[in-house]
């Protein structure tokens, strides 16, 4: 008996104790890297939050290192389910926001277009309706010069509308129609929840096909409001005049 304990108390454990030298520390980053891993779901609601994978799987990566090389972690396979999780919830996340922006960009162009082609019709009074939020646009049935006749606030804000540049330019053209062909996009992006796209346009002479200007159209995505608040209307925000060539002048 004395022998016994003896040799207890040298190895330092009794026998009912021997289980705690196989006692491993869970990594608290491996815990971290999982926990971050399943909120990475949130990556597919808007790109702010793909920081949150991106995380996921630092943690994970710097935990499954740090388990590899010690004798007291343990968790490799929480290490290994966080970082599964954030690659595939930033996989969605990226893809679902490309698809997005591609469609978004794609709209945005194609209402650029269209109001740019009313404008060279000088169709100014309806291009500048589509200047406004869809709460302050007339109905397809009104007499947009009476309207604009018939109030002094507007017919100024249709007047400094022809004012800018591009327009005054188009006003003054005295030869054939004129023609808008698609550049390139420049550039797309959130503020406030709003969608803007910047795209370039080149104007020529339809018959003669030479270019006369290059210009940029800035258009913007609202909500609307009241009646309309669960829908979304294209707004052209502005036209710039960025070249005008010799053909024109």
């Amino acid at each position: 008996m004395t022998d016994t304990t003896n040799h207890a108390s040298g190895a330092g454990f009794s026998a009912e104790n021997e289980d705690l030298l196989e006692y491993r520390e869970l990594s608290r980053l491996a815990i971290a890297g999982m926990v971050l891993g399943v909120v990475s779901v949130l990556a597919i609601f808007t790109s702010v939050l793909w920081i949150v994978p991106v995380l996921a799987i630092i943690f994970s990566l710097v935990a499954y290192y740090k388990i590899d090389k010690s004798d007291v972690l343990t968790g490799k396979g929480m290490a290994l389910i966080g970082m599964a999780l954030a690659a595939i919830w930033l996989g969605i996340g990226v893809t679902q926001g490309t698809v997005r922006d591609h469609v978004m960009m794609s709209n945005s162009r194609e209402m650029a277009k269209s109001w740019l082609d009313i404008l060279l019709e000088k169709k100014t009074m309806e291009a500048h309706q589509l200047t406004r939020a869809p709460g302050g646009r007339q109905p397809a049935t009104t007499s947009l010069e009476g309207y604009y006749q018939s109030d002094e606030v507007n017919q100024e804000d249709l007047q400094g509308f022809e004012t800018h540049d591009a327009i005054k330019a188009f006003l003054k053209w005295e030869g054939g129609p004129l023609e808008s062909k698609f550049v390139n996009d420049v550039s797309t992006g959130v503020h406030d929840g709003v969608h803007y796209g910047r795209h370039a346009f080149q104007v020529t002479d339809k018959e003669s096909g030479k270019p006369l200007w290059d210009v940029e159209v800035l258009m913007k995505r609202e909500r609307g409001f009241g009646n309309l608040q669960d829908e979304f209307f294209w707004i052209a925000d502005s036209i710039s005049l960025e070249k005008t060539y010799p053909d024109a002048k």
